[in-house]
């Protein structure tokens, strides 16, 4: 019989395993204590010599091992993925370079990734300016993510593009007209809208890419107090 998250995350004992899905549980306590970052980092030059990259990034160690097996398989995919991202649409007449950085972030029951980086040529509208994140539960490795963080993913979409609308404008500089913010589908409650995000201990930091709201990355702090009505009981935990 397969166990509920919630059940899956109370089961007593050193280690336990999750049946029908292979996933260790961590026993109870402070679950990320035992979880250090450990630097990690690839560097390469595409097939046609124009192209050099390198990825700075930081796996764990310690912990439970079957757990920290579970998230850093993640990272290094995302890692991988980086390059894979912009090497085969980089330029093939000029010298292009990628520079990615990506850093642990450990709250109680959180370890999350943030990736940023950059691609560069002598092109038009360079350099663009690249973010990934992922986040997971210490507690059993697995990634969160608004399927299972919101009770209702839609309701909690639609949250997040609420308060986006309220908190973009007081965070950076409003247009020449005063009060006018004009937006349209870069805020629509999508997947591919809030794609990137970790807890803090204020809220959910939501990173939004190069041109989704003009050049740059955009950050802003949804408050747990706006949020925490629509995150699962298991979840709770993640708003500290």
């Amino acid at each position: 019989m397969k166990l509920p998250i919630a059940a899956a995350l109370t089961v007593l004992g050193a280690v336990a395993v999750v049946p029908g899905a292979g996933i260790a549980i961590a026993e109870p306590g402070a679950p990320c204590d035992g979880f250090r970052p450990a630097g990690a980092a690839m560097t390469g030059v595409s097939p046609d010599q124009l192209g050099n990259w390198t990825v700075r990034y930081e796996r764990v160690e310690g912990g439970n091992p079957a757990i920290a097996e579970a998230i850093n398989g993640v990272i290094d995919a995302e890692a991988r993925g980086q390059v894979a991202t912009y090497e085969p649409s980089a330029s093939k007449t000029t010298e292009w370079t990628l520079d990615v950085d990506g850093k642990i972030m450990k709250r109680p029951v959180t370890i999350s990734t943030l990736f940023t980086g950059e691609y560069n040529s002598n092109l038009a509208n360079m350099p663009f300016h690249g973010v990934a994140t992922r986040v997971f539960d210490c507690r059993s490795g697995i990634l969160i993510d608004w399927d299972n963080l919101f009770v209702d993913k839609m309701a909690g979409l639609t949250r997040l593009s609420e308060q986006t609308a309220k908190i973009l404008p007081t965070v950076y500089a409003p247009p020449s007209n005063p009060g006018v913010w004009q937006f349209g589908s870069e805020i629509a409650p999508v997947d591919a809208n809030y794609r990137y995000w970790v807890p803090t201990g204020e809220g959910i930091e939501l990173h939004f890419p190069d041109w989704q709201f003009g050049r740059g990355l955009a950050v802003i702090t949804v408050p747990w107090a706006q949020i925490r009505d629509l995150i699962a009981p298991e979840f709770q935990a993640i708003t500290g």
